[in-house]
């Protein structure tokens, strides 16, 4: 009987001990929790540099967390999105499979912006160009503060999880997405997906300029084919919701900056204090300021700020916006009060005969805001993705042409 006791003791004991070590778990032992929760806060404040596999308990700790993963050092003086393929090295220009992926470290990273060439392509009657020509293109709503013909650069990157969803279904060529259309199946990217869009600005465009040896305070810069270029702007998307996570960055600068938040504002309740501004600086939450030193990240970080996150479309009366003064504004010249990437971005779609709706955003007097885009019939949902519309070939005369990622922009026969 004793010796019963005594087992049903121990059994006891390893079950209290086994509890323990799940909750311990949950709250980031590192170990695999056993009890799943929506709610739990990923990633684990002993490992800041690994993404999220979930929504935190807020859209805007959820943000600060893909930006903080994002930006951990990495090879050299680079940091993690670095790494990630450029959009125009995913997507081959010639149409081929078998092309190569990556061009390599001497490839070219920055592109002017799909978005601004649409719109400029539109109101001049010409052909769209998703691959833009150009390097860089001229600011469509340049600031106070920048010389005569200011450009500005971009560049757009896939996490390795986009990148193997995106060749693994063939969608890097048009053919493959054709086919997803003629079988009436939407895309879907997977959880794990995620996408930057970085918006950069020659030290040279300001007035005065600047060099990277005399940098804006707390502001990111980097020499980029011997030039230096201030990181005015990031866009960060993430699948961990099935409409997507939406978030903007800026640094707090009145050089490269000066526009930040002060059209709609910034909202920011978990990483700052106070929460909301219309320009004017705020300082970090002592969240985030811990999370960013476990993270080791390189100072100037902690001068950026999140202007939003979003997560619902809104209605037609009450639609929910987010833009970027620098990406949206200065970059493409849009009206922030017409800024709404959720809504934009639900306009990704192609049709069973390759055309690709990026001729159905042109189209639009205004940019989209509101409820979510629904394909005409005999067209795709693309999963929020404007990337795709990168694939090659195209249509001919739709789209850009796809002989080379710089094809030039054709114009549009005369009626």
């Amino acid at each position: 009987m004793k010796r019963l006791v005594y087992v049903i003791a121990m059994l006891l004991a390893l079950i209290a001990a086994g509890f323990h070590f799940t909750m311990k778990s949950h709250k980031g032992s590192g170990g695999k929790s056993l009890i799943p929760t929506a709610s739990a806060a990923v990633p684990d404040a002993a490992n800041p540099c690994t993404f999220p596999t979930q929504m935190a308990a807020t859209p805007e700790q959820t943000a600060w967390q893909l930006f903080v993963a994002a930006t951990c050092p990495a090879n050299g003086s680079q940091v993690v999105w670095e790494n990630w393929i450029e959009q125009l090295n995913l997507y081959p220009a010639s149409g081929q499979t078998g092309a190569k992926l990556n061009r390599g470290a001497g490839a070219k990273r920055l592109h002017g912006s799909p978005l601004a060439h649409a719109i400029a392509a539109n109101v001049r009657a010409q052909a769209v160009e998703l691959a833009p020509s150009e390097e860089c293109n001229a600011m469509q709503g340049p600031p106070s503060n920048v010389v005569k013909g200011a450009t500005i650069c971009e560049e757009a990157r896939l996490n390795p999880s986009a990148q193997a969803f995106v060749t693994s279904n063939g969608y890097q060529v048009r053919p493959g997405q054709t086919k997803a259309a003629q079988q009436g199946t939407d895309i879907e990217f997977p959880a794990p997906g995620v996408e930057l869009k970085a918006d950069w600005i020659p030290g040279t465009d300001f007035n005065p300029p600047f060099t990277c040896n005399n940098p804006p305070q707390g502001v990111h810069v980097e020499t980029i084919q011997g030039k230096c270029y201030a990181l005015a702007g990031i866009h960060i998307s993430s699948k961990l919701l099935k409409n997507w996570l939406w978030a903007t960055f800026e640094p707090q600068n009145l050089t490269t900056n000066i526009n930040r938040c002060v059209v709609l504002g910034c909202n920011d309740p978990w990483g700052s204090t106070p929460a909301t501004s219309n320009g004017t600086f705020t300082q970090q939450t002592t969240a985030l300021q811990s999370l960013m030193k476990q993270a080791n990240l390189a100072p100037e970080w902690s001068n950026y700020r999140l202007d939003g996150a979003q997560t619902d479309f809104g209605t037609v009366t009450s639609p929910t916006l987010l833009g970027n003064s620098v990406i949206e504004g200065d970059n493409v010249g849009m009206d922030l009060k017409q800024a709404s990437c959720i809504t934009c971005h639900s306009v990704s779609s192609i049709k069973n005969d390759g055309t690709d709706g990026i001729v159905t955003l042109a189209a639009m007097p205004t940019p989209p805001v509101g409820p979510e885009f629904t394909p005409a019939s005999g067209w795709i949902a693309r999963d929020f993705a404007w990337s795709l519309g990168l694939a090659c070939p195209a249509v001919k005369g739709v789209l850009q042409n796809c002989t080379s990622p710089a094809g030039k922009m054709k114009k549009k026969k005369s009626k």
